[in-house]
């Protein structure tokens, strides 16, 4: 495990780990605060070569190396954090080396799930939830508890109550006659066909 402290500005390490490029969810970070950080919402930044992902800090300051800055070896390792209040950066730390990033068996690509986007960590955290709601409007959740709700166009389920804009709506077989009011009984009104009038007969009709 890694131990970082902020002291204001200046990010030091205490205790650090060897890492290996290809590690998920196996590197764990403890950040330490000092009393100027209290009242802030504290930010991990976790740097290699060109890669950055950010970390929403909770209470305990505890989070993992996110995989994606540790998949190529050779490159170091950089951690920094950054305070907020009100949503303005207030207080960011200079840049803290954790070391090289030293070459590890690599794992299949499937096995690592991206790292949240702040404002998932930040729902995350607090409980809540984007999710469809039985009106099929998306809704954000606290729990069992809706907060919120917007009307979306197709609701949960993909899909759209107006049958002009589905796609391939012409073609064959894609609604069936029960689906349509009447048509049954309407179709039941044509009468048998018959044998078919000769040109002469229809001249006959004609005249």
């Amino acid at each position: 495990m890694f131990e970082l402290y902020a002291e204001q500005k200046d990010l030091t390490v205490r205790r650090r780990e060897p890492v290996t490029s290809g590690s998920v969810n196996v590197t764990p970070v403890q950040f330490a605060f000092s009393g100027v950080w209290e009242g802030l919402e504290r930010t991990a930044v976790f740097r290699s070569g060109d890669v950055t992902r950010t970390v929403l800090l909770d209470g305990s300051g505890l989070c993992e190396v996110p995989w994606e800055v540790l998949t190529v070896s050779g490159r170091h390792l950089f951690a920094g954090a950054y305070g907020t209040r009100g949503g303005d950066t207030v207080l960011p730390t200079v840049w803290a080396d954790l070391g090289l990033i030293l070459e590890g068996t690599a794992p299949g690509e499937g096995a690592r799930p991206p790292t949240p986007e702040l404002w998932e960590q930040a729902l995350a955290q607090k409980g809540d939830a984007l999710d469809y709601t039985q009106e099929g409007e998306l809704g954000l959740w606290s729990g069992d508890r809706l907060l919120s709700s917007v009307p979306v166009e197709g609701g949960g389920g993909g899909g759209t109550s107006d049958h002009r804009r589905l796609s391939h709506r012409d073609a064959e077989e894609q609604h069936p006659i029960a689906a349509i009011a009447g048509l049954a009984q309407e179709l039941e009104r044509i009468p048998e066909p018959v044998e078919a009038l000769t040109n002469t007969e229809l001249e006959e009709l004609l005249k």
